[in-house]
């Protein structure tokens, strides 16, 4: 009898800056993945990209290029935390990322519920825009707000 452990694929584990996603759409189809590990570090590039998204890559929320985020990391987070509250209440906090990655204006960036497309502008998920919060969305990211909640 085979050793259990030597029968058995071993996979590596996923780094903590790449969209899993992203990544198998990018092995499955021979596209090119570029990951960052930072918002500096896509500010550096000419087509750096910050992808919020939630539900595992479910639901991609923001495709913003990196150039036009102006509020600081944590208020990132507060925006991603905000935004998966509203459309996966309740879902582990785990599931809910921002990813820096390398794209050109016009790529897709898979996830479900439609994806998203890298635009030279802010791309908001439709949900958002309908529920009256891409104004809000664009002042936090343009560092003019906290965050997308009214606070009292």
């Amino acid at each position: 009898m085979k050793d259990k452990e030597s029968s058995i694929e071993k996979f590596e584990r996923l780094p903590e800056h790449e969209s899993g996603v992203r990544r198998l759409m990018s092995d499955a189809h021979d596209i090119p993945y570029q990951p960052l590990h930072s918002l500096a570090e896509a500010k550096s590039f000419s087509d750096g990209v910050v992808i919020v998204e939630g539900d595992d890559g479910g639901q991609i929320y923001i495709v913003c290029p990196a150039s036009l985020v102006e509020c600081s990391m944590e208020t990132l987070v507060r925006l991603l935390r905000d935004l998966d509250n509203i459309s996966w209440p309740g879902n582990d906090l785990n599931s809910a990322r921002v990813f820096y990655e390398c794209l050109p204006v016009g790529a897709p960036v898979f996830g479900s519920m439609g994806g998203a497309t890298v635009e030279s502008d802010i791309w908001i998920h439709q949900r958002f825009v309908d529920s009256g919060l891409e104004g809000p969305i664009r002042e936090v990211i343009g560092g003019r707000r906290s965050c997308i909640l009214d606070v009292a």
